[in-house]
């Protein structure tokens, strides 16, 4: 018995080392595996996403010259295919923390300006402005691909066993830094230049300097003009410095008018609800002289909250003028603005608001709906046309809509789905 104990004892933890060291290693190669199929699928995407965004720069270059009601059709189509593709490339990419509302929205955008191309409704001017924000994004993404394609991995694994799996550093600030060169051009954007003009006597430097801190609301804070574009909009852009902090306001040199501010300032923790940012988005716009709103959207990122405002004139929600504010969920600064929509789609003047009574587009809505609220909205169709609606908030089962209903026919123009009945 007395050595029977020894020689077992030593033979069994020789066999567990074993067991563990191959389980180490079992685990080791398992997990390298994974890294690489996951690499290969990532790599992949933003190849594809490239290349998808080098077709649809090719098929807009054509579009400049194209005149056969065949060809633009034919390349209306396949800028949207591609753009689809882009899109769903794009979707792959662990890029969740990584902005690039810019670079979403021109790929948006040239999707819906298919429409106005091939129904004849985009000048040769808006064509090439168009190409002009394609081709700057495709350059500096094939310049991305190129210097990276080299390198190895593109994708941090420190935090491997966590949910969160990023882009290498490098990659996201190039990306980051491509979206921020497209809202430097702003003022090309095909969305605002479709909407209307922005008029007004001509301010100064000076002038300009006065309205930003003005509106800006900071008194510790000197600003000065930093720069003049010459784009559609011309403008003045006047920073302000305090504290740390760099604050960036555009004022269009007809009229004076503040089209955007932005503070980049990290928010490093989130103290407030957000009812509580949208009302703090409410007043901000209430103390600077702009119509009654009503909060259609809310997006949360790094404790920031974007939130959007439709103004209410004469009873009807106008969703072709939005107004968005970026709130602090830390203490309600006030961190961004955008007004630009808004002030392009007033110079309009006034539209056809006449239509048919509530009660009567109601019977049309599915008969199992409840009907939470009703209101008249103003809004864009599928081919970019303005269309008054009635809007009717609804729950179904334990879901929430908004059921757009067009006030003359009475045909859904559009339905979505939205996460509770709270802000109907």
């Amino acid at each position: 018995m007395g050595r029977w104990f020894p020689r077992n004892f030593i033979f069994i933890l020789f066999a567990v080392i074993l067991v563990i060291v191959g389980f180490g290693f079992g685990q080791y190669y398992l997990q390298k595996g994974y890294q690489t199929q996951m690499e290969a699928g990532y790599r992949r995407a933003f190849r594809e996403f490239a290349a998808n965004l080098g077709n649809v720069a090719s098929e807009i270059g054509v579009a400049r010259v194209a005149v056969s009601e065949t060809q633009v059709h034919s390349i209306a189509a396949n800028v949207r295919r591609f753009i689809y593709a882009a899109q769903a490339s794009l979707g792959q990419l662990p890029l969740a923390e990584v902005d690039l509302e810019h670079i979403e929205r021109v790929m948006d955008q040239i999707y819906r300006d298919t429409f106005f191309y091939e129904q004849g409704r985009l000048s040769q001017g808006e064509i090439d402005a168009l190409y002009k924000q394609v081709s700057y994004l495709d350059e500096e993404i094939q310049a991305i691909l190129s210097g990276k394609e080299t390198q190895f991995p593109w994708v941090s694994w420190k935090e491997y066993f966590t949910a969160r799996i990023s882009f290498a550093d490098s990659l996201a600030q190039a990306l980051t830094a491509v979206n921020a060169g497209l809202g430097e051009m702003n003022d090309s954007d095909p969305l605002t230049r479709s909407r209307g003009q922005i008029d007004g006597p001509t301010v100064s430097k000076e002038q300009a300097v006065d309205i930003a801190a003005s509106f800006s609301g900071r008194d510790d804070v000197t600003f000065e003009v930093i720069n003049q574009g010459e784009g559609q909009i011309p403008t003045y852009t006047v920073e302000g410095r305090a504290n740390g902090e760099t604050i960036t306001i555009e004022v269009s040199r007809s009229g004076g008018l503040v089209l955007w501010m932005m503070n980049p300032r990290t928010v490093s923790t989130s103290e407030l609800s957000i009812k509580q940012m949208a009302q703090k988005g409410k007043v901000f716009l209430e103390e600077r002289g702009f119509p009654p709103v009503h909060m259609t959207d809310v997006q949360v990122l790094n404790n920031r909250a974007t939130l959007t405002y439709v103004p209410v004139l004469d009873g009807i929600l106008r969703y072709t003028e939005p107004l968005r504010v970026q709130v602090s969920a830390a203490d309600g600064t006030i961190l961004g603005f955008q007004g630009v929509a808004y002030y392009s789609s007033r110079s309009r003047g006034e539209v056809e608001t006449s239509g048919a009574d509530g009660l009567q587009m109601e019977a049309a809505l599915n008969d199992q709906v409840q009907v939470l609220d009703e209101k008249l909205a103003l809004i864009l169709n599928d081919q970019q046309e303005e269309v008054l609606t009635y809007r009717f908030g609804v729950q179904y089962q334990e879901d929430y809509f908004l059921i757009y209903l067009n006030a003359q026919t009475g045909e859904e123009e559009r339905i979505v789905p939205v996460a509770s009945g709270e802000f109907f």
